[in-house]
């Protein structure tokens, strides 16, 4: 029998058994144990949320809404910023050390001598600890692509697709076409499929024509009227006007309201939906880390992911400027660690709005190099300045002493990135 005292020494036997960069896409293992556990049929309804980005926006929206009415979610989602619980949460709460080592020590000693991967494990873990909890329904994000992805053992009611991007092309494929097909295998025949955007119908046919699910598409079964500092919603049955904006992605919140609509249809009240949009928050999305000095951190760390938060990063700059009493523009910075199997230079090249990079060592065997980056940069534009350091903290502390008070830092690249950022700011 494997047992363990605490969360940490779970953790350390899962990654030396489990590595995570053993990944084997299938369905047969992680569901061959969950039959065991009894975790194949949850007793209440399961949104599965797929996508190259958003998928973590969705979910944080959702979590909102169920707060905002009264309900209870368990949401599931990957990878964490700095602590493991945070990928399985109640009400938007990380679950305890205490419900985590009985959830780790249930499964590891009913697998016997069926292999699973960290992903797979995990995945088990957050199923396991819905259920042993009264919710009024659960939110799974797939952790990459959707058709073989582990969460993928549960049949959604309902499902989403956020967005489709070239990322993942070793497992997924590299073409959009081959990678929707993946994405919209969480769907189920006759059950709701949200789109977020009208624009990826024509992708999805294949898939759709497949799988037959219900589609409910933006701009086609509900709509979007965004005006950039507020926005508004209307569908068949539902219209929340003049809402304001959150650091998520609009497209991604609207697609969260469509979802508990479907789901809570009787139970919607549209003051407590509005509080809930503008309520709606996740670390590391365009998240405000500090005021003065401005420091922003988000996760994106693809070409998609790039571009919108060169576009945030513009209308930012061009709030601040226009706020200011003096004659000096506001100047951007940014701390930049990315993943080498990444697609660096189009991601970077994206970003025009930067001026200052620093440039960050992450550790092997995933993380790329302070000098991969500046090199995808200076081929790029040799007007910027672009610095190389081995930590974000050296990263830091050279921008405090450089830049002006009123500049703005974006810390971005990839999850590690921010979670490092936000661990070395608390211990500050």
């Amino acid at each position: 029998m494997i047992q363990f005292e605490t969360l940490a020494q779970w953790l350390r036997w899962l990654e030396a058994s489990h590595p995570q960069s053993d990944i084997e896409l299938g369905l047969s293992r992680v569901r061959q144990v969950a039959d065991k556990l009894g975790l194949l049929s949850p007793a209440v309804p399961v949104v599965t949320v797929a996508g190259t980005n958003g998928k973590g926006s969705v979910i944080a929206t959702l979590e909102s809404l169920a707060h905002s009415h009264k309900l209870s979610i368990g949401s599931y989602t990957s990878p964490h910023l700095i602590q493991f619980n945070e990928r399985i949460k109640i009400n938007g709460q990380p679950i305890s050390d205490e419900f985590l080592i009985e959830a780790f020590s249930k499964i590891a000693n009913i697998q016997g001598e069926t292999q699973l991967t960290y992903f797979e494990f995990t995945t088990l873990v957050g199923l396991y600890c819905f259920a042993q909890v009264d919710l009024d329904f659960i939110a799974l994000e797939v952790g990459l692509g959707g058709r073989l992805d582990a969460v993928n053992i549960i049949d959604a009611d309902i499902s989403v697709i956020t967005s489709i991007g070239l990322d993942h092309t070793d497992w997924l494929g590299d073409t959009l076409e081959a990678i929707a097909y993946e994405k919209a295998g969480v769907g189920r025949r006759g059950k709701p499929m949200v789109i977020a955007s009208r624009d990826l119908l024509a992708l999805l046919a294949k898939p759709i024509a497949e799988i037959k699910p219900k589609i409910i598409a933006e701009n086609n079964d509900y709509f979007i009227d965004d005006s950039g500092q507020r926005w508004s919603y209307s569908s068949a049955t539902l219209e929340i006007k003049d809402i304001a904006q959150s650091s998520l992605f609009t497209a991604n919140k609207a697609a969260g309201i469509t979802v508990f609509a479907y789901l809570f249809p009787t139970l919607l009240d549209p003051d407590a939906v509005k509080l809930a949009l503008e309520n709606a928050a996740l670390a590391g999305r365009f998240s405000t880390l500090s005021e003065t000095p401005k420091v922003i951190l988000d996760v994106a760390h693809n070409p998609d992911s790039a571009s919108l938060l060169n576009r945030n990063i513009k209308q930012l700059l061009s709030h601040e400027n226009k706020n200011r009493t003096d004659t000096r523009s506001a100047k951007v910075w940014a701390i930049c660690g990315m993943l080498q199997d990444k697609d660096i230079v189009s991601s970077l090249s994206n970003l025009t709005n930067i001026e200052h990079w620093l440039c960050i060592d992450l550790a092997p065997p995933r993380g790329a190099k302070a000098s991969q980056l500046a090199k995808a940069l200076n081929s790029s534009d040799a007007k910027k300045q672009v610095l190389q350091f081995n930590s974000i903290q050296q990263a830091y502390e050279f921008y405090k002493k450089e830049a002006a008070l009123d500049d703005l830092l974006i810390v971005f690249g990839s999850f590690v990135t921010v979670g490092q950022m936000l661990e070395y700011w608390q211990s500050q």
